[in-house]
């Protein structure tokens, strides 16, 4: 917006100013200097008018990129007013002008209120810590007075010692705000400090997080919530006034403890200052949304620190902020829980009715603790409210932190605007709402769902898909019954029509609404009404209002947008946006949408009507002033085809989107307030996880600009579109080409998953369950096709694949069915009508989806898979056939881009099972697609030492030391952390054993020798200093290490070094000799101690070998950059030739994880080891096994190759991260080859 806009609001709140409209502002003026406001402020309490200034640091990012800064020119400022600029500095980002000084003035108001009540001293004592005065040493009788500490005696509190007073208060305080963030950090969470909060002020805000994987949530929940496991859920907790202990919290009113919160993710485990700012500067407004393009950050800001929103930001932020402190007080005062306390709440503001939910607050059945509500996805801690004890011992901040970690993970079983529980037997990956109109309608007004503008951006084709699926689910069933003249009403495909949405549609098909007539003029640009209906019309016609008319030469409703409004006569300048059909028969001519025409437009404010000719075309005006929820279902499913209809293709408003950043789509002006609502409602619905698998804009036929679809209109002429373009993708989402699955030509490719977020929980436990009884090792799963009409499929992406419905008969039993034939299921998928303006222009549907491999227990297996247990399949894929035409291009398209890929490892299909493709050809289905899982003989971690372990994946996290320090300042005596140490490295260059031997000493005098501890000897057959470290690769320390890098890896040794010390080695599983490390950037580290039922620790035993010996290196950029991880010794079997274990044919360890698209700076080498031998350990899909030219008895063991070289290594590594999609990462052979 930027300059304009900015000048345009200092006019503005001028205006307000001079008309009294802000309480004590005189005048608001521009300044001297570009960007400069001058804002005169009075007060009856002060001796003369104030005069401050305020600067817009960047105007050009006016308002949303802007942050003002404050000031005053007054050499000797009245103490209150210097205090209220100063404490509003940090709070002025995003705003406009008019709420800077609004801001300001509520500042102002109460900094002055203070000093008139007697609680300002001297303009030097003025302080954001003043604000401490209430705070009872009382309510904290763990930590001593000043007094205490220095024997001095209490002084007692008065008014004319206040600042005194402040002074002692403010230190307990402080020193309760950090032993309540200590509760945070003990119980599983990150603490982020930000600003003063906890060092020096009382007020200001702190970050409180958690890394995703630690919530155990499953990959499908992380896709559709579009988060990754690296990635922290960040709790902002800002503090506007003062901190609150939690029993003052419990003895005030609600709006007395100002605590905002937002909720959201970041890369690291707080953001910065700046990020965390625009977070809060607008609570009612998206400041770096999914739907837009993200606010430019500073310099300063990078992509690890920067704050963003999670699908259910909004919906949590307000929850929060309107209903935590209520909800907590009405907990504590009931014993119930957040559910019931919830019900409480709603019930007092009237939204519930009390016998509605059943429930007596006072109820001492009720009010029994001890037994918590089922929690299906854990939240770290304890729920700390009802842990008991005083008050005193719990903290405010674990109790926010546990509360948003809990909604969070449990998003999809409760309400986003009411957060009542949903009814059972719902599930969903995907957060909504509750039936209840009055939430479906706040939740569409206020923004609480996602993000369309970000879903457009990001999936357009899965925007295509769904309107496509709707519009094919408001065809009736029959189209005889749909034209049939008797009263009979046929019935839709779709379950339920959109409720709340109150959307304003003209009534179509009713034969007695009220219409206008009126005379089409210049070409169907005008549109002329009569005397009558002009006196009828009134007012309701203004430019932004929406009509339809029929076409007099077509069967077709025209649907136009009112551009300019003229009275004499009364006239309307159109624009016709799209036709429709006005009934279900076929017509003659196709509805499709108009592109932007501009046509003649009057210069005055009247006209001159065209003179009257024979030809002249009488028409029905039909306003879009009906009430949708009034409508019978009949002219429900009618309205929404005609809404559709008009609506502009995917890809055209993903164009729209991407040349106007910021912008909603609703701006375009082509779209009409309906047809946008109608259109948030099915992707905000939609309860399905579906990601595009092919981007190519070839598929659409699209290169820039509008395409044509349907037969053109009376007297167009049909362009000559030439052969069809690939110009670029079609979305910024993730690219999942390497998923594609192989003999689908010419079907649109789109990974699909359904269920709760625990669904593949449910699945991966029936799986084992079956798996144990019925003695299956390999092939657990088979996969099957699933076809149905194409108008099931928008119920089915909402409610699952279930058997309610019956559509073709249930001739081999009850439940869902399935095929191993695509053809078989295609004659089951029959076609329905398209969306007209779909780029895909998709005439049918199938799912192929993964299935236990029980088929003895099936309802039937021949000649079809019937299942009538639905935790036993989960949907993998969907896939579209699009309209006749467009198949070759898909398949050539599919050809250029995926014929010139590495091949990817394929899921082994079970033998006489498999699922068969295009001309029966069994599929094929990329590894990388399917969950990783185990079947058989857990992991050889011991479940006690991989408890532990995980436990301590957060504590060995990279710490900041500055927020350690402060967290630990007043706990001296502490064992339970040891701030991390802040001496600089020596030099890389000349790192030797000497500085090893230094680094790897630990606080308090460090552990004993690895080498000499007898720890767990007895429980392993591995002997640690057993291995020649002389018969491996040395490197001298690299030319290119850095003083970063080397602190890093320092540090990640000193862990290490720490926790082998104190574990035992049969537990642990890995073994460094740390008193041969010579050169940081280079480990070598054994892995050992493998469950003796692995077909690895078989051979292992077999080929003498008691560890498998890793190497690790590392680059100039560690941590930011993964290090280069590959087996030295033994050789593993190729995965070509039947090994798993995720050995590359080179010894490179391929995993995600050791990439650029899986690796982040949070990750410890603690955690890398754990999952490099938990991917060795891994059963699915096969076995690590050793190379069998070594489990020969003999001593010669010809065609061995011996270890493997770092060259086979690194090309080995390169070639398996493309196959799979996977970036690797820059500088791979710089950092494998040691510079």
């Amino acid at each position: 917006m930027g300059f304009k806009k900015f000048k345009a609001d200092v006019s503005t709140a001028g205006q307000k100013a001079a008309s009294g409209e802000i309480p004590g502002v005189r005048s608001i003026t521009t300044g001297d200097s570009d960007g400069e406001v001058v804002i005169k402020y009075h007060h009856e309490s002060l001796l003369a008018d104030v005069r401050i200034q305020a600067l817009a640091q960047d105007v050009g990012e006016y308002p949303d990129g802007n942050m003002f800064m404050l000031w005053t020119d007054d050499p000797d400022p009245p103490t209150p007013v210097a205090a209220a600029v100063k404490a509003a500095r940090e709070y002025l980002l995003g705003m406009s002008v008019y709420e800077m000084v609004t801001e300001l003035v509520r500042r102002l108001e109460k900094e002055i209120g203070r000093a008139l009540d007697g609680e300002v001293g001297s303009p030097g004592d003025v302080t954001e810590e003043d604000e401490v005065d209430d705070y009872d040493v009382a309510f904290d009788t763990d930590y001593p007075s000043d007094g205490d500490e220095f024997g001095l005696p209490s002084l007692p509190a008065q008014r004319s010692h206040h600042n005194l007073n402040s002074s002692v208060n403010q230190k307990d305080l402080l020193r309760r705000i950090r032993r309540d963030l200590r509760e945070v950090r003990e119980a599983g969470y990150r603490v982020g400090f930000l600003d003063g909060f906890g060092k020096d002020s009382t007020t200001g805000t702190i970050a409180l997080s958690i890394r995703l994987d630690k919530l155990a949530l499953s990959n499908e929940a992380m896709e559709a919530w579009d988060v990754k496991p690296t990635e922290y859920v960040v709790l902002l907790v800002r503090f506007d006034r003062k901190y609150y202990p939690l029993e003052q919290v419990f003895n005030q009113a609600a709006a007395r403890t100002e605590v905002t919160f937002r909720i959201g993710k970041c890369s690291k485990h707080k953001p910065s200052i700046e990020q965390a700012s625009r977070a809060f500067a607008k609570p009612n407004r998206s400041v770096s949304t999914e739907g837009s393009e993200p606010v430019k950050s500073t310099e300063r800001d990078s992509d690890e620190t920067r704050f963003e929103k999670l699908l259910v930001s909004n919906s949590l932020d307000s929850f929060m902020c309107e209903s935590f402190i209520s909800l907590l007080k009405i907990r504590e005062a009931h014993g119930c829980s957040w559910e019931k306390a919830n019900d409480v709440l709603l019930s007092r503001i009237g939204l519930v009715a009390e016998e509605s939910w059943g429930y007596n607050p006072h109820s001492d059945a009720d009010s029994n603790n001890t037994a918590p509500e089922p929690e299906p996805v854990r939240v770290p801690g304890a729920d700390h409210l009802l842990q008991g004890g005083n008050d005193s011992e719990r903290s405010f901040p674990l109790i926010a932190v546990q509360f948003a970690m809990r909604y969070f993970v449990r998003c999809t079983e409760y309400c986003l605007r009411c957060h009542r529980r949903l009814e059972k037997g719902f599930e969903a990956l995907r957060p909504y709402v509750c039936s209840d109109p009055l939430c479906l309608f706040q939740y569409m007004a206020v923004g609480l769902g996602p993000s369309i503008e970000h879903e457009i951006l990001t999936e357009p084709y899965v925007v295509d898909l769904l309107v496509s699926l709707c519009y094919a689910a408001v065809q009736p069933a029959s189209i005889h019954l749909a034209n049939n003249p008797s009263n009979t009403r046929p019935k839709f495909p779709i379950r339920s029509f959109p409720v709340g949405l109150r959307l304003r549609v003209p009534d179509l098909t009713n034969p007695t609404a009220v219409t206008f007539k009126a005379r089409l003029e210049a070409g169907d640009k005008h549109i002329v009404f009569e005397d009558e209906a002009a006196k009828s019309l009134g007012g309701r016609l203004a430019p932004g209002a929406w009509l339809a008319f029929p076409n007099p030469t077509t069967r077709l409703i025209r649907n136009a947008r009112v551009k300019e409004v003229y009275s004499s006569p009364k006239t309307a300048v159109i624009e016709v946006i799209g036709e429709s059909v006005v009934s279900w028969s076929f017509s003659q001519y196709s509805p499709q949408y108009l592109p932007n025409q501009p046509g003649p437009s009057p210069a005055t404010g009247s006209m001159t009507p065209s003179a009257a000719t024979d030809d002249a075309d009488m028409v029905d005006i039909y306003l879009y002033d009906t009430d949708f929820d009034s409508l019978d279902d009949f002219s429900k499913a009618a309205a929404m085809r005609h809404l559709l209809d008009t609506l502009p293709p995917i890809l055209e408003i993903e164009e729209w989107l991407a040349s106007h950043p910021g912008h909603s789509f609703r701006a375009m002006g082509r779209i009409s307030p309906a047809a946008a609502s109608l259109l948030q409602w099915i992707v905000s619905s939609n309860r399905s996880c579906i990601l595009q698998v092919d981007r190519s804009r070839a598929i659409a036929r699209r290169a820039k600009g509008p395409i044509e679809r349907g037969k053109p209109a009376p007297g167009a002429k049909k362009k000559n579109m030439g052969p069809p373009e690939t110009a670029g993708v079609a979305g910024r989402g993730r690219n999942r080409e390497h998923e594609r699955i192989l003999g689908m030509d010419g079907w649109v490719q789109f990974r699909f998953a359904q269920g709760a977020p625990d669904k593949e929980l449910r699945f991966n436990r029936a799986l084992q369950e079956v798996a144990a009884r019925k003695h299956i090792g390999h092939n657990p799963t088979i996969f099957a096709w699933h076809g149905s009409n194409l108008a099931n499929w928008h119920s089915i992406l909402r409610t699952g694949l279930d058997f309610q419905n019956i559509n073709s008969g249930r001739a081999f039993g009850h439940g869902v069915y399935f095929s191993r034939w695509k053809e078989t299921s295609v004659g089951y998928a029959s076609k329905g009508q398209s969306w007209p303006n779909s780029d895909l222009g998709i005439t049918n549907c199938l799912s192929l989806n993964e299935i236990i491999n029980a088929p003895d227990e099936f309802v039937s297996s021949n000649p079809h898979y019937v299942v009538s247990q639905l935790d036993w399949q989960q949907c993998r894929y969907l896939f579209v056939q699009t309209a006749a035409g467009r198949t070759q291009e898909l398949a050539q398209d599919q050809a250029a881009n995926g014929g010139t890929t590495t091949s990817p490892a394929f899921y082994p299909q079970a033998r006489g099972g498999e699922a068969f493709g295009q001309g029966y050809q069994p599929l094929k289905i990329p590894l990388c697609a399917i969950p990783l899982r185990t079947i058989g003989p857990a992991p050889a971690t011991p479940p006690d030492s991989a408890k532990r372990t995980m436990h301590l994946l957060e504590e060995s996290e990279d710490e900041d030391a500055e927020d350690a320090s402060r967290l630990m300042s007043d706990d001296e005596d502490d064992d339970f952390y040891i701030p991390p140490s802040k001496k600089p490295a020596s030099p890389a260059s000349s790192v030797g054993a000497a500085s090893i031997q230094n680094i790897s000493h630990v606080s308090r005098g460090g552990p004993p020798s690895p080498a000499s501890s007898s720890v767990g000897r007895g429980l392993t057959e591995f002997e640690p200093g057993a291995l020649d470290l002389s018969t491996l690769p040395r490197l001298q320390p690299p030319s290119f290490a850095t003083d970063g890098a080397t602190r890093a890896l320092s540090r990640e040794l000193r862990d290490l070094q720490a926790l082998q010390a104190k574990t035992p080695l049969h537990e642990l599983g890995w073994y460094v000799d740390f008193d041969n490390v010579s050169n940081l950037y280079q480990w070598i580290i054994e892995l050992h101690s493998f469950d003796v039922s692995l077909p690895l620790a078989q051979d292992m035993k077999l080929a003498q070998a008691t560890s498998v010996v890793l190497e690790l290196r590392f680059g100039s950029d560690f941590p930011f950059s993964p290090p280069f991880v590959r087996v030295v010794r033994p050789r593993f079997l190729p995965f070509m030739e039947g090994g798993g274990g995720h050995v590359t044919a080179g010894g490179a360890m391929c995993m995600e994880l050791l990439t650029e698209s899986g690796w982040s700076p949070a990750n410890s080498m603690e955690s890398v080891l754990l999952q490099v031998r938990m991917a060795l350990c891994n059963l699915e899909p096969r076995p690590a096994r050793l190379d069998p030219r070594l489990l020969r008895k003999t001593g010669a063991r010809p065609g061995y190759k011996g270890d493997y070289s770092i060259g086979e290594a690194i090309e080995a590594f390169t070639r398996a991260a493309k196959s799979h999609g996977w970036t690797v990462p820059k500088g791979l052979k710089v950092t494998a080859l040691g510079g």
